[in-house]
């Protein structure tokens, strides 16, 4: 059974800047965890990459691009599980969603680890991961803001 690790924050920039942000590969190292370089050729629904972390490699895949909505990326170390990272976005403010100039994200990390019941019940409480997936939304969210 998956563990989910789930974050939010609100972005005071607008869904289009915060979209050019997830969507730059160069910026990727600077928010999705446990990458330090990456290699993609095009980011588009399907695509694969190439990932480092240290000395490991890895490998990922983006499995939902929705324009300025969601994106989904499913990464995989060498001999690991494979780590589902999604984030979608909702426009803030202006009245009823429309014509705001701010932006939420909403993160959620999810994975199953091996071990059967006992390591999913020992993952979901994870202070580690918690930690990840706050420090995802903090890092968007200075990246788009330009802070």
């Amino acid at each position: 059974m998956p563990v989910k690790f789930q974050q939010h924050v609100d972005i005071d920039a607008p869904p289009e800047r915060v979209w050019s942000v997830l969507t730059d590969p160069a910026l990727w190292p600077g928010w999705l965890p446990d990458l330090d370089q990456v290699t993609v050729g095009r980011v588009a629904e399907g695509a694969t990459f190439q990932y480092q972390e240290g000395g490991s490699q890895g490998a990922g895949r983006i499995t939902s691009l929705q324009p300025q909505k969601q994106l989904r990326v499913v990464t995989t170390k060498s001999g690991g599980s494979p780590v589902t990272h999604t984030l979608e976005l909702k426009r803030e403010g202006g009245v009823l969603g429309v014509g705001g100039n701010d932006c939420q994200v909403d993160y959620t990390m999810e994975y199953d680890p091996p071990g059967g019941f006992i390591s999913d019940f020992a993952a979901g409480g994870n202070p580690r991961d918690m930690m990840k997936a706050r420090d995802v939304v903090q890092a968007i969210k200075k990246l788009s803001e330009g802070k």
